[in-house]
């Protein structure tokens, strides 16, 4: 079992009285979904059958045919049945450090660019969340956090996007890119609709709409511990995202990773929505994945204190792999390297990736035939009430232990990292936290051009500049109080 503690029972072939009920009651049935429920063991599904009208029963055929069943039992099994990871984990020992990086940086950026300007570059945003813990219900991309401009999440990303396409021509030598950066957008069922409709009302945020692509993650239904299908309602099963590591199916089942490779796209850029601070298409971090020739990387970040509530990369019987925080014992969070001073399990995971195609390809197959998801244990709403149950996830990192060769790149906190995720007025990863950082980041900006912030609300548009590059001219002896609507 990958994450929690829970008695599995082999319930999908158990024949109990409900089973026996439902079986002789679905034999004046022709229905194949109502026998496969039966043969399962979940005819339990079918309890309340006689009591629904039309309407729920076509809703409840839907919901039970979009299940594949014998795939549900096989991930629940080897899910349950997998134990806890073993093996001794050791710290990560080689990390392009920023160091090493600003060394590079020229060769780097320059191989970067060629890539985005041949229009082999993508991104890959995970957007499947709601801001629910902002006070949202609305997709968490389409979040205001309170920057003078009033820009959304997605709209500060998507500028981002166009300033690289800019300066990767200018670089060149080019009008335009050869193909502009495709932006594919991993939505959820709970986000697809109003995010396709927020960048209709919005004009795409000045793409291209045809270089956006929605696509949606997968779902799951939730089982109790004994992996009965568990119903949300008299005929809806309870459903929930099968995790961010639905990414790998859901580019296959949607056909956008057959396009990349179609599209000849030989990189990938991968980042969750919820960073303010994410340097979309970062071409010196593709680059350095490219020339290292990686087919797996990650920007980290050192961690702030030993305590600190996040993941880290670390080696387990040979294999890069995330363990989480809860995993390492007290006493070896805070151990450090007598020869650095720096922490042993220093470089924590920030979910920015990363990828080849062929890569993404090859990995799809070998997690769906390992059919090993994490076992997360919830309160799951029932037609019962709440009752004990379990979702299984799978996270992007699952992969990383796939791969052949993998590149972990250190960047700054304050110049890429600041997450969107408590509710404003927490004091740490929230809309505040993170409008504060691109204010300081940005107000750096103008004073490394020559120009002096005229107070600490200085914003500059993502059209105008990317990392602080062409702003000389503009600010040079100038107070500077706001670049929030200048583009090109």
């Amino acid at each position: 079992m990958r994450v929690g503690s829970v008695a599995a029972q082999p319930a999908f072939a158990r024949t109990t009285r409900c089973s026996r009920v439902m079986a002789a009651k679905s034999s004046s049935f022709d229905d194949g979904w109502m026998r496969a429920l039966v043969d399962a063991g979940q005819a339990h599904v079918l309890q309340h059958w006689d009591a629904l009208n039309e309407r729920e029963r076509t809703v409840l055929r839907q919901d039970v045919e979009s299940v594949d069943l014998r795939r549900i039992e096989r991930l629940f099994r080897t899910s349950m049945d997998s134990g806890d990871s073993a093996g001794k984990v050791e710290p990560v020992q080689e990390v392009f450090s920023y160091e090493k990086r600003s060394e590079n940086e020229r060769r780097l950026k320059k191989l970067g660019l060629q890539l985005i300007a041949e229009g082999k570059v993508a991104v890959i945003l995970l957007a499947g969340g709601q801001g629910t813990r902002l006070g949202s219900t609305k997709p968490k991309g389409c979040y205001d956090i309170g920057l003078p401009s009033g820009k959304s999440l997605f709209q500060l990303q998507a500028e981002r996007i166009q300033r690289m396409q800019t300066l990767a021509a200018e670089h060149m030598g080019l009008e335009e890119v050869k193909r502009p950066i495709k932006w594919y957008i991993m939505t959820s069922s709970f986000t697809e609709e109003e995010t396709r409709q927020f960048f209709v009302q919005h004009r795409f945020f000045g793409l291209e709409p045809s270089q956006v692509t929605f696509f949606s993650q997968g779902s799951l239904p939730c089982l109790t511990p004994e992996g009965k299908l568990i119903l949300k309602t008299s005929f809806e099963l309870a459903w929930a995202p099968d995790g961010n590591g639905g990414i790998y199916r859901a580019l296959k089942t949607s056909g956008c990773l057959e396009e990349m490779q179609h599209d000849g796209v030989e990189c990938i850029d991968c980042f969750s929505v919820d960073n303010a601070l994410a340097r979309v298409c970062d071409p010196v971090f593709l680059g350095a994945c490219v020339e290292q020739n990686a087919e797996c990387g990650a920007r980290v970040l050192a961690k702030a204190y030993p305590e600190e509530k996040v993941g880290v990369f670390a080696i387990r019987d040979g294999k890069l792999e995330v363990v989480e925080y809860s995993e390492l014992p007290p006493s070896e969070a805070a151990a450090t390297d007598p020869l650095t001073g720096q922490l042993r399990f220093n470089w924590s995971n920030i979910c920015m990736h990363f990828f080849t195609p062929a890569f993404l390809d090859r990995v799809c197959d070998i997690l769906e035939a390992q059919g090993l998801y994490h076992v997360a244990q919830k309160s799951i709403p029932s037609v019962d009430g709440p009752i004990p149950g379990i979702k299984l996830e799978l996270f992007i990192f699952d992969s990383f232990p796939l791969a052949k060769h993998t590149l972990l790149v250190e960047v700054k906190r304050e110049e890429e990292f600041s997450p969107v995720k408590n509710a404003p007025g927490s004091a740490m990863d929230s809309p505040d936290t993170a409008r504060a950082s691109i204010l300081a980041l940005h107000s750096r900006w103008i004073r490394e051009a020559g120009g002096i912030p005229d107070g600490e609300s200085v914003e500059v548009s993502p059209l105008l500049s990317y990392a602080g590059e062409g702003l000389v001219d503009i600010c040079t002896g100038q107070k500077i109080s706001n670049l929030s609507s200048i583009g090109p």
